[in-house]
């Protein structure tokens, strides 16, 4: 029971990874120049969220995400993605709008140049060690824990 609820909770984040919003803009125009400056900061984390943040249902634990001062990074399985890095691999590069970032929320959407790809991730404080992740598939809200 505890792994069929560990699954359904990786395949609900999963879902909300993958919630992408397409535009009906099909411009292949390739003028949009790549953006790969190494000095272009794309994430502002506040601090009450830097850390490493999974979910543990007290025999298993799975880290899913880490903030940095400067970057945000998916942890799935063995394999971390660092969404600066994802940004900067983009043929046509990226941005991050940073719509919130406050004491209790942050909430942030990571655009792809010349895709019409935007990921969209909202974050709200509980407590010191403990925030929350909408799922914006079905408007709910999953408990990630400090690791």
């Amino acid at each position: 029971m505890k792994k069929q609820l560990l699954v359904a909770l990786m395949l609900t984040i999963t879902l909300s990874l993958l919630n992408v919003n397409c535009s009906g803009n099909n411009n292949d125009d390739n003028s949009i120049q790549q953006n790969n400056s190494t000095t272009t900061q794309y994430f502002h984390p506040p601090t009450w969220i830097q850390g490493t943040w999974g979910v543990t249902n007290g025999t298993t634990s799975s880290k899913l995400y880490k903030f940095t001062a400067d970057d945000f990074i998916l942890m799935p399985d063995t394999s971390n993605q660092s969404m600066t890095g994802a940004i900067k691999a983009h043929p046509y590069g990226g941005s991050v709008d940073e719509i919130s970032n406050t004491s209790t929320l942050y909430i942030f959407d990571v655009k792809y140049n010349n895709s019409g790809v935007t990921q969209h991730f909202e974050f709200k404080k509980i407590s010191a060690t403990q925030i929350q992740l909408k799922d914006n598939s079905n408007n709910t809200w999953t408990d990630l824990v400090k690791m």
